[in-house]
């Protein structure tokens, strides 16, 4: 099989970031990169076009880092934030903590607006007890935060 060099016009995982010039077999470039517009021919205006793009993203890229940092800052004085929901006897909770309820908190006691998907919970909280949450606010900016849950009795 062929090979064939594309300049990639988005990120590709496992592939590169934009204005890379990567070799991929035809079939692929032919098939999906091409008619998809993830990838183009590399041209010299083309790869121009992209480095001014990739300059573009990575400006962008500095700044929601910063943004997120901030964010992480501020998270990290809270460090703990307590979650009250009913209980039975053996500490099992009616129902389930999950992230939105996490992210409900946060934003109710602590004004700080997340998303659901930033909250990284490998599954629902269901017993009652002290966790450790990892909130993902940029690939290289994840703070952790204890959550400690309560049942309402106490």
């Amino acid at each position: 099989m062929a090979n064939v060099k594309v300049v990639l016009n988005e990120g590709v995982e496992k592939l590169g970031q934009v204005g890379d010039i990567v070799s991929v077999r035809l079939g692929y470039a032919r098939n999906y990169l091409l008619p998809n517009e993830i990838a183009s021919i590399p041209t010299i205006g083309e790869i121009k076009r992209l480095e001014k793009k990739r300059a573009l993203l990575e400006e962008q890229l500095k700044e929601e880092k910063t943004l997120a940092e901030e964010l992480a800052a501020k998270l990290n004085k809270i460090a703990k934030i307590e979650i009250s929901a009913k209980a039975g006897e053996a500490g099992k909770l009616f129902g389930s903590i999950t992230s939105k309820d996490i992210v409900a908190v946060f934003e109710d006691k602590h004004d700080i607006k997340l998303q659901r998907k930033q909250v990284m919970l490998k599954k629902s909280i269901s017993e009652v007890g002290e966790y450790n949450v990892k909130i993902k606010l940029h690939p290289e900016v994840i703070p952790e935060i204890e959550i400690v849950v309560k049942s309402e009795e106490e």
